[in-house]
């Protein structure tokens, strides 16, 4: 009885409970930069809105009130100065290999939710967006990382993935993944541009966010865009692969990553004062 006591005691006590069914879901979407010459024609987009939508909401940090300094001390260069960029040294990158072999399991906290975007959280693939950011033929419109759980096919979720305008684009579109035999994932993605001479009609989608509350969201808020590509892609998968879905003029690299869920915070141990 006290051995079976004290094996309830250590489990109940573990802060990291394995959880086979969910994953960690890091995107990048990138635009092609330069203008390619090719003969192939793309179709308008045809934008379907699918039902019972996920809508990702950001964790709620509280806002810091931070006095910046105006940097207004008069100095004859200071314009100059201002202007300078300062880009990532590309030797302290790691490599591929030894990346892989050190990535740590990707942990849940307790206090956070599925669907939810954490700022504050490092992203996985950031040596993956220092590479592209150097490169000349590409741009990062945006980045985009959160944890669900798989279902199947028919109860899987859609999550409405938006980047928001980052100079004059904008990628969005709609992300499903689930588990048959194997894992697999659904893409639908758009590219918008910015065209003063276009006015685009209202059109809303309706889904819920990690409260379970509805919400309607007009996805051209920005009357002033054009939808101009679309490319759709299916694919099977398996975790910590790295996938990219292809297109003339932009694309989408994706990485699922088995994770693991804390149940319990540090701070509440159950076998204290027993």
């Amino acid at each position: 009885m006290k051995y079976k006591l004290s094996l309830l005691l250590t489990l109940f006590s573990i802060n990291l409970i394995s959880e086979e069914q969910l994953y960690l879901v890091d995107l990048i979407l990138i635009k092609y930069l330069p203008e390619f010459e090719t003969d192939e024609k793309f179709l308008p987009p045809e934008l379907d809105i699918p039902k019972n939508i996920t809508i990702l909401a950001e964790f709620p940090y509280p806002e810091l009130e931070v006095n910046t300094l105006s940097f207004n001390l008069g100095y004859k260069f200071q314009d100059l100065f201002m202007s300078v960029k300062i880009e990532e040294d590309s030797d302290l990158l790691l490599p591929e290999d030894e990346i892989l072999s050190n990535e740590a399991v990707p942990i849940l906290e307790a206090k956070k939710s599925v669907f939810e975007i954490d700022s504050a959280r490092e992203f996985s693939l950031a040596a993956e967006v220092s590479k592209i950011a150097r490169s000349r033929d590409f741009r990062v419109i945006s980045t985009k990382s959160w944890f669900q759980n798989i279902k199947n096919k028919d109860e899987a979720e859609i999550v409405f993935i938006d980047s928001d305008f980052f100079k004059g684009t904008r990628i969005f579109g709609f992300f499903k993944l689930y588990k048959e035999r194997f894992l697999h994932f659904n893409s639908e993605l758009f590219l918008s541009e910015l065209d003063p001479l276009f006015s685009q009609e209202e059109k809303f989608i309706v889904g819920k966010n990690i409260f379970n509350e509805e919400r309607e969201i007009d996805i051209f808020n920005e009357k002033n865009q054009k939808v101009l590509f679309e490319v759709k892609h299916s694919k099977k998968f398996r975790s910590g692969e790295l996938h990219y879905v292809d297109h003339p003029k932009f694309g989408m690299l994706v990485k699922l990553t088995k994770a693991q869920k804390e149940f319990f915070s540090p701070d509440n141990d159950l076998t204290k004062n027993q």
